[in-house]
């Protein structure tokens, strides 16, 4: 019995921008681990023998999906740089990075973050071995990651004191920015 209240998705490219799509919502709330293949084909519309058909494994989908998530922040930092913080609804795609059960050698990060030390040295004139770049980095990464990762819970947390999503984002952007130039202002 198939589910018919949901369109089906047609066509090689449809099919597999709809497992990636599926792929980095699902993982924005848990681990690929924990998310089963039929599970997968079920959030992306699809039939679930169409993994295979166009990735070969459940992985393989899981695996697209984060070297397109880490493109999409590489792009955005090497062309906006690491600050302001990215508050927008775009951020979730951090949290894709906080759910993966990865060994250090297969990090994407590791990859994304050598090309920001490059990007940033090359654009601030500063050679990559600067001590100072590379916490500058390190700083700004744990910022726009931990931001991403946690936005749901930090707002959470911070319901009882009355402040909405949109000014708390306007807020830490602005922050963080003054954190970078060094102004207390």
């Amino acid at each position: 019995m198939s589910d018919t209240s949901r369109p089906s998705v047609r066509g090689p490219q449809a099919v597999r921008r709809s497992l990636i799509d599926a792929a980095l919502q699902l993982m924005t709330m848990r681990s690929p681990r924990q998310i089963s293949g039929r599970e997968l084909a079920k959030t992306a519309g699809v039939n679930y023998g169409l993994i295979h058909h166009y990735f070969g494994s459940k992985d393989a989908v899981f695996a697209a999906a984060v070297t397109e998530a880490t493109e999409e922040m590489a792009h955005r930092w090497e062309t906006v740089g690491l600050l302001p913080v990215n508050t927008s609804d775009e951020a979730g795609s951090y949290r894709t990075f906080s759910k993966l059960e990865l060994g250090d050698d297969e990090s994407p990060v590791t990859e994304l973050l050598s090309r920001i030390v490059v990007g940033q040295a090359e654009a601030q004139g500063r050679e990559i071995t600067d001590k100072d770049l590379l916490a500058e980095v390190a700083l700004c990464a744990a910022l726009q990651f931990g931001w991403g990762a946690f936005e749901p819970e930090i707002v959470t947390g911070l319901a009882g004191y009355d402040i909405d999503l949109h000014d708390l984002r306007e807020r830490v952007s602005r922050l963080s920015m003054r954190l970078a130039n060094g102004h207390d202002t």
